[in-house]
């Protein structure tokens, strides 16, 4: 895996640089190895802030991870439910490596990578708390708990994780 590793590399774009194409493999990556809802993706990968995104020699895209604005009324859900604000906050979400290159630190890569982008953003992640691995990568780029709530529609507890931007402190 370790020379495989050399090989991939990684892009953090705009969604209007990213040919539609490539948007397709992007998509179908999170819907057939994410663990999230289907009926949006496309549209906020249309309408995200920035898209992390890794290939291999192929030039087949085998991981993402998006800043994306979050719809509204789903965020005002959280708010709700955690008593947060998030208004001025994007989402880190879509996370999603093909199961073959998975452990080779590719997730951990795109989200420092995109954090790295966007200095000046807020930037908010919701995690089942029984995730351990997301939940050591969301620590490991240097974000904290902030809030909790049970998902109504699977009574799984989620975790509301925050960045610390420097100007907060």
């Amino acid at each position: 895996m370790s020379d495989m590793i050399r090989e991939i590399s990684f892009h953090f774009e705009h969604p209007e640089e990213i040919s539609k194409e490539r948007l397709a493999q992007i998509a179908r990556l999170i819907l057939d190895h994410g663990a999230v809802g289907h009926a949006f993706v496309k549209e906020n990968l249309r309408n995200a802030f920035l898209i992390g995104y890794a290939m291999d020699r192929n030039q087949d895209v085998i991981g993402t991870v998006i800043l994306k604005r979050q719809k509204e009324k789903y965020r005002r859900q959280i708010e709700a439910a955690t008593g947060l604000d998030l208004s001025d906050y994007l989402e880190r979400g879509y996370t999603s490596v093909d199961p073959k290159w998975r452990g080779a630190g590719i997730a951990g890569k795109l989200i420092s990578g995109l954090v790295e982008r966007s200095p000046d953003q807020r930037i908010y992640v919701t995690i089942g708390l029984d995730n351990a691995a997301a939940l050591k990568l969301t620590r490991n780029n240097g974000m904290s708990l902030a809030g909790t709530f049970r998902n109504p529609r699977t009574s799984r507890k989620i975790g509301v994780f925050v960045n610390s931007m420097k100007n907060d402190q």
